[in-house]
């Protein structure tokens, strides 16, 4: 049951978080720094997603405390100029996510 729910809380950042990928495919183009920090970002989120999931409340806070600076370092390094649209998207994405980290901590994640 607690494995459908992290599901369930994930979807909203999921989504979120495609579409911002295809507005960076099709509205602007990326920057060689600005796409390793997304590579960074995306594989300490895997990790954190992958041991939220299994459990492992150590490696999952260890990896969302790189994903933390490096999305923050890509916020304000390439994203300030950004249309209001894609910075309220932004926005609403790591919103959701948080809330996925908080039903993740709600469900015993961090124990």
């Amino acid at each position: 049951m607690r494995t459908v729910l992290l599901a369930l809380a994930l979807l909203p950042y999921a989504s979120l978080a495609l579409f911002d990928g295809w507005l960076h495919e099709r509205s602007r183009r990326v920057p060689r720094v600005e796409q390793w920090l997304h590579a960074g970002a995306a594989l300490s989120l895997i990790v954190f997603l992958v041991a939220a999931f299994r459990s492992h409340g150590a490696l999952a806070i260890g990896a969302l405390a790189v994903f933390a600076p490096i999305a923050a370092a890509d916020e304000v390094g390439f994203h300030g100029h950004l249309a209001a649209r894609e910075r309220r998207l932004h926005f609403a994405s790591y919103a959701a996510l948080g809330v996925f980290v908080a039903v993740w901590i709600w469900s015993g994640g961090i124990l």
